[in-house]
């Protein structure tokens, strides 16, 4: 069984009227969810947070079946729980797709969602926009995510677009999210999870203004809620311009300390992160 410390806090920030951030923190079940809310009047709340409920309904209680290509192409790779956390995205898919059909003040909401699901003795990371989640093991920090971003996906750029933008506008640009379509892809990392390791996961508000070395030390210096504290202020000092949500959950008991290679193998990593590794990659 997998026992952790575990904190998150939202900031507004110092420019926006309003918070679009959602997180939840479901200890007994070992969920954890950032959503960065995004468009229509008041939309992006409402995305972020519908995301959030819905995640955290479906997995206190799967049931539904899903037919799309994206599961039936990819089910006999994951274990159950994978395949559960991926359902519920599709799930928060659907409801924020069809609110926004529904209510003008949404039209065209959506949200980023990154999830961390602790079940059995494995960390399970799933995620669909660009709200990063680090794996803190070792003293070293990686990624546990893939950006869906036009700056990471350089080959999704239209040629009549190339070089008119530069690269910090766009790591800004979406390619994917929550809610915008109808149907929504979602990528999914499953790696052992051992006793000290630290995930973390955050809004762009807080990653856009911190260095992942930054975050590294501060997570390691401080407790859990210290360090939420300490990261949202360190970025609100730096401008504070979008709004600033972070979670921090310490591993305090799994399996035994790994070696020194930061990950044992993972399944359903993206080739990009695998080459690095030499990781077994999953589909």
């Amino acid at each position: 069984m997998i026992m952790v410390q575990a904190a998150g806090i939202s900031d507004i920030g110092k420019v926006r009227k309003a918070n679009e951030d959602c997180f939840l923190l479901n200890e007994p079940i070992g969920l954890y969810v950032v959503a960065d809310g995004m468009g229509g009047h008041r939309g992006g709340g409402v995305a972020s947070r519908l995301a959030v409920e819905t995640i955290d309904g479906y997995m206190a209680a799967p049931s539904q079946v899903f037919t799309t290509d994206d599961v039936t192409n990819v089910v006999d790779r994951q274990s159950v729980a994978a395949r559960h956390l991926r359902e519920s995205i599709f799930l928060a898919n659907q409801k924020i797709y069809k609110q926004s059909l529904l209510d003008k003040a949404c039209r065209g909401m959506g949200t980023t969602v990154s999830v961390l699901y602790l079940a059995g003795d494995s960390i399970i990371t799933a995620n669909v926009g660009d709200s990063p989640i680090y794996l803190l093991r070792n003293r070293e920090i990686e990624t546990l995510y893939t950006p869906h971003t036009l700056l990471h996906e350089r080959k999704k750029i239209p040629r009549s677009m190339e070089g008119r933008f530069s690269e910090s506008k766009l790591a800004h640009i979406l390619t994917r999210a929550v809610g915008i379509r109808s149907d929504v892809g979602v990528d999914l990392l499953e790696t052992p999870c051992f006793t000290g390791d630290i995930v973390v996961l955050c809004s762009d508000g807080l990653s856009g203004k911190i260095s992942r070395e930054e975050i590294r030390d501060l997570v390691y210096q401080n407790d859990s809620q210290s360090a939420c504290r300490k990261l949202a202020d360190l970025a609100n000092q730096r401008g504070g311009e979008d709004n600033i949500t972070v979670i921090v959950v310490r591993v305090t008991s799994a399996n035994e300390k790994p070696a020194n290679r930061l990950f044992g193998r993972i399944a359903g990593i993206p080739s990009w992160i695998a080459s690095l590794f030499g990781a077994k990659k999953g589909s």
